[in-house]
C-alpha cells in the first residue's frame, strides 16, 4: 500500500470531535497498536480554510502511548500526514494517517 505525503503548507485543522481508540475487535475493545507497539487512536479534523463548505470532515488515524487528550475545536497540525487508498470485501476509500497530532503552536521536534 502506497502512502501519499499530504501538503499542509496552506492548511490548517481543527479538531471536529474527540478522539477515539482504533479498535481491532468491537467485542473484546482490544485496541489495534502499531509496529512499535504503541495504540492506535482517530480523531475527526476540519481541513481550513473552508470557504465553499465543501471540505469534508477527515479521520486521521495516528500512535499514541497514551490515550490522547485533545479537546474540539482547537486547531492542530498533524505531523507527517499522509493518504493512502484502501479496498476491502467490495469497499474502499481514501485513508489518512498522521505520526501525531500536536497543537498548532508546538513545532515538531
Amino acid at each position: 500500500m502506497r502512502n501519499i505525503p499530504v501538503d499542509l503548507s496552506a492548511l490548517s485543522f481543527i479538531v471536529a470531535g474527540e478522539p477515539e481508540p482504533k479498535l481491532l475487535d468491537r467485542a473484546t475493545g482490544e485496541v489495534k497498536k502499531d509496529a512499535e507497539g504503541r495504540e492506535l487512536y482517530t480523531i475527526p479534523l476540519l481541513p481550513k480554510p473552508n470557504d465553499d463548505r465543501r471540505n469534508p470532515v477527515i479521520v486521521v488515524t495516528f500512535p499514541s502511548a497514551t490515550f490522547p487528550s485533545i479537546p474540539e475545536g482547537v486547531q492542530v497540525r498533524p505531523v507527517g500526514l499522509a493518504a493512502f487508498y484502501w479496498q476491502m470485501d467490495g469497499r474502499s476509500g481514501l485513508g489518512f494517517r498522521a505520526e501525531a497530532i500536536l497543537p498548532a503552536n508546538v513545532k515538531a521536534a
